[in-house]
């Protein structure tokens, strides 16, 4: 027979030993095929001859069952007349034999049993979906044993922790014996507070102990800083500032450098900042030997105050160009109101319109509070409100510019994206439908600086200009942090 071929014939062996009963045995169950093979195949067709007796091939290693006959003179791969299961595949063969070990286990009266039958269901499965045996057994047995040996570790720990508390007890206790014998025979000698403390005795004398002294407070930075405004479209350099007004003061005979810091604040005021060995109020004072190297209107020390903004202040009466007259003018007409500092003009054009807006300050928010809604000043009852800080790149809705919002502008309204006379929400292009944005037929303009981009564009050079300048008094205002955290 060719080696691929599903059946082989059986060659029945010789007998030995007692080859009487095997030929007995195997006449009968040939006989006994023979009878079966003659049985027709439907009730209309018999069977012509009987073929070749068949038998599947076996695998050539040893097994528990071979297809040689044994005692009870039955092959069992020999056909018979009831059906037989067979597998589509090998998939459903395989799950046949889980559903057969699986039953097996349930029908089982023995627990042992049933726990071999189960493993032997885990081996199974494990080999046929991931082609490898876990070992499931040993890794129960090594959870088990992790889990008495982290048992057995936290029990260690508790008792050490046991004995180092009952070791640390008797320490203490021995600790206390030695320092009430040490203190009964050397009473001169210096006691720390831990020793006084141990002291057992009710009668042992108390120990007054001094308070600590309070740290001294550090001093702001604003102890060493004045501001010094200076006149209109006058410049100054910070560095070259500092080194004559040292020189004045050495000139006078006062040693060292007197002046550590100074700079330039948005406002164009001089802000100078002192060495720890002096103060504003040293410079206030000595202010006639440094303020004739400048043109310095006045000079004050450097505080944080609470700012009101007064409205429609006529812009004709004497004294308008500094504002002095207010310094007396306010807390005479308006009890209980006392503003420091020096008062400006809110805008640098106030010389060209009948009534402008000023800035007053006072020391605190409680006094501004008792100001009101309205002040009197020059006769006339004015509005006030509080002044609110805007930083100079804010920029208008309205008219574009920096420095202000929508809200206080009275300039005249331009388009954000062509600089025209209308709101940004009417321009409209004349080519498409587009209106309030820009589209593919927008000609750009910037009405600050009239150049070819929007006005919101960080390429405008107005921007780029008020950017550096507030950059600028950011460094300085950084510098003169870390000075003080120096003093």
């Amino acid at each position: 027979m060719p080696p691929d071929s599903d059946n082989i014939i059986v060659q029945i062996p010789e007998a030995s030993g007692n080859s009487t009963n095997t030929a007995i045995y195997l006449e009968n169950d040939i006989q006994m095929g023979i009878e079966e093979d003659q049985t027709p195949a439907t009730p209309t067709q018999t069977q012509p001859n009987p073929p070749e007796r068949l038998v599947p091939i076996m695998n050539k290693r040893p097994a528990l069952f071979s297809p040689v006959y044994d005692r009870t003179g039955r092959n069992p791969f020999q056909k018979n007349d009831s059906d037989k299961p067979t597998a589509k595949d090998p998939e459903q063969a395989i799950q046949w034999a889980r559903n057969l070990i699986l039953q097996a286990s349930i029908m089982t009266n023995s627990y042992k049993e049933q726990n071999k039958l189960l493993e032997l269901l885990d081996v199974f499965r494990d080999y046929t979906e991931k082609g490898r045996v876990t070992n499931q057994i040993s890794d129960k047995l090594s959870a088990k044993l992790a889990f008495h040996s982290a048992t057995l570790a936290n029990a260690s720990e508790k008792a050490a922790k046991t004995l180092k508390k009952a070791t640390a007890t008797v320490a203490s206790q021995n600790n206390q014996t030695v320092a009430v014998a040490t203190t009964t025979t050397n009473t001169n000698a210096p006691q720390s507070y831990a020793t006084i403390a141990a002291q057992p005795s009710k009668n042992a004398t108390w120990t007054t102990v001094a308070p600590k002294k309070k740290p001294t407070p550090k001093k702001l930075i604003t102890h060493y800083q004045i501001v010094a405004t200076l006149e209109e479209n006058q410049t100054i350099n910070p560095l070259q500032a500092r080194n004559k007004i040292n020189e004045a003061f050495q000139k006078a005979g006062i040693a060292g450098p007197v002046i550590q810091l100074a700079a330039l604040s948005k406002r164009n005021n001089l802000i100078l900042t002192t060495t720890s060995g002096y103060s504003g109020e040293f410079l206030l004072q000595q202010s006639n030997i440094w303020m004739d190297l400048f043109n310095i209107k006045h000079a004050q020390p450097l505080e944080s105050w609470t700012k009101v903004i007064v409205h429609n202040v006529p812009t004709t009466f004497e004294g308008a160009d500094t504002l002095e007259i207010l310094q007396t003018e306010i807390p005479t007409y308006n009890k209980g109101l006392q503003i420091v500092g020096n008062s400006y003009w809110l805008t640098k054009d106030w010389k060209n319109k009948q009534n402008s807006s000023i800035v007053i300050a006072f020391k605190t928010e409680a006094e501004a509070k008792k100001l009101g809604a309205r002040i009197i000043i020059l006769g006339e009852s004015l509005r006030t409100e509080k002044y609110r800080s805007i930083p100079a790149t804010t920029q208008c809705d309205n008219c574009q510019g920096f420095g202000h919002t929508k809200l206080k502008c009275r300039n005249q309204t331009a388009c954000q994206l062509c600089a025209g006379t209308h709101p940004t929400s009417r321009h409209k292009c004349s080519t498409c439908t587009t209106s309030g944005k820009p589209c593919i037929h927008t000609l750009p303009k910037c009405s600050n600086c009239k150049e070819p981009h929007f006005a919101n564009s960080r390429d405008c050079e107005v921007l780029a200009a008020i950017t550096n300048k507030e950059n600028q008094y950011t460094t300085e205002c950084q510098t003169a942090l870390r000075f003080s955290k120096r003093i």
